[in-house]
């Protein structure tokens, strides 16, 4: 089982404790099905790679990616040399997004942190990324224009965050 559908399949109901008035923001969505594939295609000038998405043969937008690292949204956060910065086409919706990551996450194992990065406060392209998977994070400015932050995570790297008591001490 990978990653992406540990975490899915740890969170089916959407929510941690059965509350159903309560959203678990670690919850990956559920799986989009046969319907939806993607091609890996030409990336944009400095990206590395890109991927045109389709349902049952639709255009569901693409998504550029690049190390996050080497993109200036890097530069706003302590990004790892694995972190992968996605930033998808206009109207690129959810799926597209969510399809996308969930397979970096499968080809690239080690990697710890996916990021989108939103116009400061869009929330409907908040919303998309939220619903592809990802959290909001914060609001970061960089050279040319404020950003919301978005992050989705491998369930490795969020069962380490959740196990901070557990630490050794020195």
């Amino acid at each position: 089982m990978s990653q992406v559908d540990e975490q899915s399949s740890a969170h089916d109901n959407g929510h941690s404790d059965g509350h159903a008035d309560e959203v678990d923001l670690l919850a990956w969505p559920a799986a989009l099905g046969e319907a939806w594939s993607l091609t890996e295609t030409a990336p944009a000038e400095g990206f590395v790679q890109a991927f045109n998405v389709t349902e049952n043969g639709e255009d569901r937008g693409t998504v550029n990616v690049a190390s996050a690292a080497r993109h200036p949204v890097g530069d706003s956060y302590p990004s790892g040399t694995r972190d992968r910065y996605l930033e998808p086409s206009e109207h690129a919706v959810a799926g597209a997004i969510q399809l996308v990551s969930e397979h970096i996450m499968k080809s690239d194992p080690h990697c710890r942190r996916l990021v989108l990065a939103t116009d400061e406060g869009d929330v409907e392209q908040i919303a998309r990324g939220e619903a592809a998977g990802y959290r909001y994070v914060v609001d970061v400015d960089l050279k040319d224009r404020s950003v919301s932050l978005l992050a989705a995570e491998p369930a490795w790297v969020l069962e380490e965050s959740r196990n901070i008591d557990d630490v050794p001490g020195t």
